[in-house]
């Protein structure tokens, strides 16, 4: 035999007279509350919260209400997006979508404009593209600028880039091309007899 407690037991405050397991939901099971954390409800929290209110004006008295009722579902907000505001929030000016325009920065801008500049740093509306010497500032900003300014407001959008200002950085750009010319390599055999034969 085995002695101490048995180890399914149940504790000595359990009832289970006192939970109602048949009972249906009522409205304050599924609306947001403001937390100790965060004492205000946000937009997407009063949104729901009107959901939930238009889902129990609907509910028909004994059938089962859906864990995750569509009145209650929110539009997906991108992570991005959530990412940004959250650094607005705590003053952080770093922007996600910087890193992506990075990305798409050669196939936004001219070649020749691509070597010799990338984005900087974004702030108040304003990208600062950097330029690798004063002699490539001089010539983009007088004969590619407004391009620039043009494709950069196709990509962000007008609202998140007001302007765009160049500025001198000996930062290398993270994109250099490697081009490979077809006649400036000679042919594979040609390659392996020069080897052999010094």
């Amino acid at each position: 035999m085995s002695k101490g407690k048995h180890p399914f037991e149940e504790p000595a405050d359990f009832n289970s007279e006192t939970i109602d397991f048949g009972g249906q939901p009522d409205e304050t099971a599924f609306q947001a509350k403001p937390t100790p954390a965060r004492r205000q409800l946000t937009p997407r929290d009063i949104d729901r919260n009107r959901g939930v209110r238009a889902l129990f004006n609907h509910v028909i008295p004994g059938l089962p209400i859906d864990a995750d009722p569509p009145e209650t579902r929110q539009e997906p907000e991108p992570f991005s997006a959530l990412i940004e505001k959250t650094l607005k929030r705590l003053n952080i000016t770093e922007s996600p979508w910087l890193d992506e325009l990075t990305q798409a920065w050669p196939r936004l801008v001219p070649p020749e404009v691509a070597k010799v500049t990338r984005p900087g740093k974004w702030d108040a509306g304003i990208l600062y593209v950097y330029v690798t010497s004063s002699m490539h500032l001089f010539e983009i900003r007088r004969a590619h600028l407004k391009r620039i300014e043009q494709a950069v407001r196709g990509f962000a959008g007008d609202d998140r880039v007001r302007q765009v200002r160049l500025m001198v950085n000996s930062v290398p750009s993270p994109y250099q091309p490697s081009i490979v010319r077809a006649d400036s390599r000679p042919p594979l055999n040609e390659r392996s007899h020069a080897t052999q034969n010094p």
